[in-house]
């Protein structure tokens, strides 16, 4: 199997695990988990607003994670480059996307 398939299974379940507590607004507001942006430490409100926002784009960058990496899992040896290279690109948008949306929101 290829190395990256694994590496980006892993990364999936670790950010859908990482993602559950902040979509049930179970993180009190601090310096060390959580989405951090300034907007967040205006208020009680806002910080469970904007983590639970972010929770929900995490769950869904690692699920997109998770079916790549899926999909990576049936390929044969001579596509694993091809396959390295796509979901580079994918995780990687995926992440600029949901920093992006964490970004703007606050500002709706």
């Amino acid at each position: 199997m290829n190395p990256v398939v694994v590496v980006h299974l892993l990364v999936a379940v670790i950010v859908l695990v990482a993602a559950v507590p902040l979509i049930r607004r179970q993180v009190k507001m601090n310096h060390w988990y959580g989405v951090r942006i300034p907007a967040a430490f205006v208020s009680e409100t806002a910080w469970y607003d904007i983590n639970a926002y972010g929770g929900r784009l995490l769950w869904r960058w690692g699920w997109a994670i998770m079916i790549t990496a899926l999909g990576g899992a049936v390929l044969e040896r001579n596509y694993w480059v091809a396959y390295d290279w796509t979901s580079l690109v994918i995780s990687m948008g995926g992440l600029a996307w949901v920093m992006l949306k964490i970004f703007r929101y606050p500002r709706r």
